[in-house]
């Protein structure tokens, strides 16, 4: 790197460079260190924008976000979530770096250095941060930015890993047994015997029930807009044993006995399109009435649900069941289940809900 020098002819600080073969001279009036700070100012202010035709990993990651903005949506879950990882533990550190400068080592930092405002950052979260470095870079060098990365990234050990919390057979219990006005109450129960998504419980049409069976062809947000799914498994067919098909008799019947003209099954107070953020409200005013386990959410329904279902049904049916990824880790196989191992798939869920339901 050049270094400035004092210029006694024209009583001025100036720093020669050249940098991707283009020259450039920056100079200061001011004698002494605050001359030589603005000089290295300039110098460094020129070098990280696009005077010399090379990106910036902020320019790049803009670039990235819009185009992944324009194929998935901006309400996409991967959009939101990328972006502010981003945000909070790239771009502080390395987005006002050239992107064709940025080594191995410099992306590895962020991980290493990664820190949670409350708490140490889990490493399912790490590993999220991870796989966004590895598409940006991936992104940056289609578009001849930069080079792919000379070898690997890790997650750094020693990072905690947050165990799924999920409802005792006591608990599910209490929530069969409770009776509740709560307009989602009956979805909460779905989720327990379907091992569903929230997202998938609220996006349920009328027209989706197909006999014994219900078909999965959409998904609501956080943000309440209609998306197709967590991933290519989440388009799938539910078996409906009787406690399946009872909590949506029930629940249907109730929408109009309300009058509520709807074809949502899990709808709004108001026969809509229904809402995460008070489906959320609703379950932790119930875990409050029941005393259940503050720590489980609404997906720990599912994950309850994987959990009660692991010891009586063969692991491939319970991956296909809840539409688990090819890349997941929860089982070793997978398989998609035939129509007569649906039909003993939902008796069997039915057996194992009744005699919790009906333990004393």
């Amino acid at each position: 790197m050049a270094t400035p020098r004092w210029d006694t002819k024209k009583n001025r600080w100036v720093l020669d460079v050249c940098v991707d073969g283009i020259r450039k001279q920056f100079t200061s009036a001011q004698e002494g260190r605050k001359g030589l700070k603005e000089v290295n100012t300039k110098y460094q202010a020129w070098l990280m924008n696009e005077t010399t035709g090379v990106k910036t990993v902020d320019q790049v990651a803009k670039q990235y976000f819009d185009d992944l903005q324009a194929r998935r949506g901006l309400n996409c879950p991967t959009y939101i979530q990328y972006e502010g990882y981003y945000r909070l533990h790239i771009a502080p550190k390395l987005g006002k770096y050239k992107m064709n400068k940025v080594s191995l080592r410099m992306w590895q930092s962020v991980l290493n250095e990664a820190r949670g405002q409350k708490a140490p950052l889990s490493k399912k979260v790490l590993s999220n941060i991870m796989a966004l470095i590895n598409s940006l870079v991936k992104y940056g060098y289609q578009n001849f930015e930069c080079d792919l990365l000379r070898g690997k990234l890790f997650v750094p050990t020693g990072h905690p890993t947050k165990e799924k919390a999920i409802l005792t057979k006591t608990e599910v219990r209490k929530i069969f047994a409770y009776e509740s006005n709560k307009i989602y109450y009956p979805l909460f129960c779905w989720l327990l015997v379907t091992g569903m998504r929230p997202g998938e419980g609220l996006g349920l049409q009328i027209g989706d029930i197909e006999g014994d069976e219900i078909r999965i062809k959409r998904s609501v947000n956080a943000q309440g807009i209609i998306t197709q799914g967590k991933n290519e498994n989440a388009k799938r067919v539910i078996p409906l044993g009787s406690t399946a098909k009872r909590i949506l008799e029930e629940t249907i019947q109730r929408n109009k006995d309300l009058k509520l003209d709807t074809e949502w099954i899990f709808c709004s107070d108001e026969g809509g399109i229904g809402s995460q953020s008070t489906m959320r409200n609703h379950w932790n005013e119930l875990k409050a009435e029941l005393g259940l386990n503050k720590e489980v959410t609404c997906y720990g329904l599912r994950h309850t649900f994987v959990s009660l279902m692991k010891g009586v049904l063969p692991d491939q049916v319970i991956k296909d069941i809840v539409g688990h990824s090819l890349s997941m880790r929860t089982f070793e196989t997978y398989g998609h289940i035939t129509e007569s191992e649906a039909v003993e798939s939902a008796e069997i869920i039915d057996l194992t809900f009744n005699s919790i339901t009906q333990a004393k």
